[in-house]
């Protein structure tokens, strides 16, 4: 007896993930499988994967508008985000932490752990700038941390505003850039930047923290002089090659196209967008059907062939309520996140929205048929 077909795979979990681009590839697997030596090595086995970093460290200084020596090249963001908190407080900068209450876990944990504040979010997810400032006024403040695009809304944070706040006040500004890359210009308002390149089409096991050259952090990765002695350990040449791609390609056209063909499905069939009244990526699309627990969506979507998500791949599988939906004052269990990527088509998203539709008419059924 014949297995029934599997569905077609249609992935919209870029903010996740997303797929190696071709040219990441061309950069990356020569790294793996001819030019192996270790970066750090003088012979040369050595010379290749060496020179392929600095060149990735260019191109990511001149995406960020910043110095080559200023970018520190890091395992991923999660790493890059601890070394800005860790790195500049326990660095002996005077002063507390302040983060915001959509960001990220691994701003959020750190935050919590060095005994600093968390500033509340308005109902778009975005900073509450009268309360920011307030918080300022209160107390000497060393670092303010928040995400530059939320992983699950792809709210934009009103950067150019965090920054001259936190300049009038004498403190630093950390952005979390992790799902900017390749998908907007980066950012030139800050003092430490986050980047990390699996999310728009390099590999995982790359990241960076650019800084400005003001900036003075302790290294928080100890037993090497990699890094000029800001992190300890040894890099990664194809995956840091890959964010040097990631960095200087310019973000992929059809984006806002396809996020709004998508959004327009969506709620023809009664989804409410989240955010929808801010500056948001043009990949992210975050949306809720009132009633229906976000996870049953994203189970069903799956059976379709579809993926997607609740939230932050690295929370989701715990089925825990978004922080950030609570955050924003909304229900905290009945969002679904649907993120678009550089091989996106048109005909995945409308794949996806026949599969929503049945989902959602089934799920609706149910609804009314046990109460």
């Amino acid at each position: 007896m014949s297995r029934a077909a599997e569905p077609r795979l249609v992935y919209l979990d870029h903010n996740a993930t997303s797929p190696p681009r071709p040219e990441v590839l061309a950069a990356a697997m020569p790294l793996i499988t001819e030019f192996w030596g270790n970066p750090g090595s003088s012979h040369r086995a050595g010379q290749r994967p060496a020179a392929a970093v600095e060149e990735a460290r260019e191109a990511v200084a001149l995406a960020a508008g910043a110095r080559p020596k200023d970018v520190i090249f890091t395992s991923g963001a999660t790493e890059a985000n601890h070394l800005a908190l860790r790195g500049l407080v326990l660095g002996g900068v005077g002063g507390r932490v302040i983060c915001a209450a959509a960001d990220h876990p691994a701003v959020l944990e750190p935050v919590r752990a060095l005994g600093g504040v968390v500033c509340p979010v308005d109902g778009e997810g975005r900073v509450r700038l009268d309360v920011l400032e307030a918080l300022l006024a209160e107390a000497p403040t060393a670092l303010v941390s928040v995400i530059a695009a939320n992983n699950e809304t792809g709210a934009l944070q009103p950067v150019e505003a965090l920054y001259a706040l936190t300049q009038r006040h004498g403190a630093r500004l950390h952005l979390d850039a992790a799902q900017w890359v390749g998908r907007l210009p980066l950012p030139t308002a800050w003092d430490l930047l986050t980047l990390t390149a699996h999310k728009a089409g390099g590999l995982k096991g790359a990241g960076a923290l650019v800084i400005r050259p003001d900036v003075t952090l302790q290294a928080q990765q100890l037993g090497g002089s990699q890094e000029r002695g800001r992190r300890a350990g040894t890099l990664n040449p194809a995956a840091i090659a890959s964010l040097g791609v990631v960095a200087a390609s310019p973000p992929p056209p059809a984006l806002a196209a396809l996020q709004a063909r998508l959004e327009s499905g969506a709620e023809a069939l009664g989804a409410v967008i989240t955010a929808q009244r801010a500056p948001r990526l043009p990949n992210t699309t975050h949306l809720r059907f009132p009633g229906l627990a976000g996870s049953l969506v994203v189970l069903g979507l799956d059976t379709h062939g579809v993926c997607a998500s609740v939230g932050a791949a690295c929370s989701s599988g715990a089925a825990k309520p978004s922080h950030v939906l609570d955050a924003m004052g909304l229900p905290a269990t009945e969002g679904v996140r649907l993120s678009v990527g550089w091989n996106t088509s048109e005909a995945d998203v409308d794949a996806a929205l026949s599969a929503l539709a049945v989902v959602v008419e089934g799920l609706r059924g149910a609804e009314e048929l046990f109460g």
